[in-house]
């Protein structure tokens, strides 16, 4: 396994590393559930409608438990949370939600474990190499 990059200049001016460049991951592709369904089944011994099903409860499971303010945790996956964005107001009590509100966003944090060294491991990208896009 590994992950493709390339360099991308910061074009922001206000930044203070504007005209630095940065590593930037590339996609090689989008894999569709049925995609995934189909591997999930070649590697245990479930049917592939079986694992959609599934995926599609959870996704609805997740809508229901995020919109009633829970956090989720799946284990060895990570943490997904509901946050809000909005514009800040000088005095609580001027806070209109209608006005002041811009969107609910889903936060996800992914597993993983400190290291020895302090540093944070995060399951997803353990032993992934990096490597020039070609």
């Amino acid at each position: 396994m590994s992950v493709q990059i390339k360099l991308i200049k910061n074009n922001i001016k206000r930044s203070s590393s504007y005209g630095k460049y940065f590593a930037k991951t590339v996609s090689t592709g989008d894999i569709t559930l049925r995609q995934l369904a189909e591997e999930a089944c070649t590697n245990c011994s479930i049917k592939r409608s079986d694992v959609i099903a599934v995926i599609t409860e959870l996704e609805d499971m997740m809508k229901h438990r995020l919109a009633d303010g829970k956090t989720i945790v799946i284990d060895g996956i990570g943490r997904f949370s509901l946050r809000a964005e909005s514009i800040g107001v000088d005095d609580p009590k001027t806070f209109n939600i209608r006005r002041h509100m811009k969107r609910t966003i889903c936060r996800f944090l992914p597993a993983g474990h400190r290291t020895n060294d302090g540093k944070i491991s995060y399951n997803f990208s353990e032993d992934v190499a990096v490597r020039w896009r070609k």
